[in-house]
């Protein structure tokens, strides 16, 4: 099990980097953002996803200079969701666990202008709930799959377009 706070290294590309985050699709695509070190204190580098089975166990990282946040069940991963703020609806599909930071969650929506393509809105984990009078509701196993798929098309969700704060 990939841990935060440890440093890790990506067998395939050589990348490494300390375990900041944790992502969950519905789908059980599941993967972990690694965050490398600036070779330039003044530059910061890009994080980047992989999956468990890509990542082996370097040192033990930054673990004794932080509280280590532990993963509970995701509350709203294949419900339809409300923001607080905005009124936006979506149907979460996806949730961020960070080392630094709270839980947020993606969801999901058609608009009706483009019916051909869904966009989404990440959201801290404060502002949403599940919607009054869902239309719908997703069980994970629904959408899984032997081998789980995802999203890895960096077009959709870019690593530098992560919120890390």
């Amino acid at each position: 099990m990939i841990e935060f706070g440890k440093r890790y290294g990506d067998i395939v590309s050589g990348f490494e980097g300390i375990c900041i985050g944790y992502v969950e699709w519905i789908y059980g695509c599941n993967q972990f953002i690694l965050a490398p070190r600036a070779e330039n204190a003044s530059k910061k580098e890009s994080s980047s996803l992989f999956f468990e089975k890509q990542l082996e166990y370097l040192d033990d990282g930054i673990v004794d200079k932080v509280e280590i946040p532990e993963i509970d069940k995701p509350r709203f991963i294949g419900m339809e969701c409300v923001d607080k703020v905005t009124g936006f609806q979506g149907m979460c599909i996806c949730r961020y666990v960070w080392l630094f930071n709270c839980d947020q969650y993606v969801l999901e929506f058609q608009p009706d202008d483009q019916p051909k393509e869904t966009k989404f809105n990440i959201l801290d984990e404060g502002r949403i709930e599940i919607a009054p009078n869902p239309r719908r509701e997703i069980q994970p196993e629904e959408v899984s799959s032997p081998r789980p798929g995802g999203i890895l098309d960096p077009s959709f969700y870019p690593v530098e377009q992560i919120p890390l704060v």
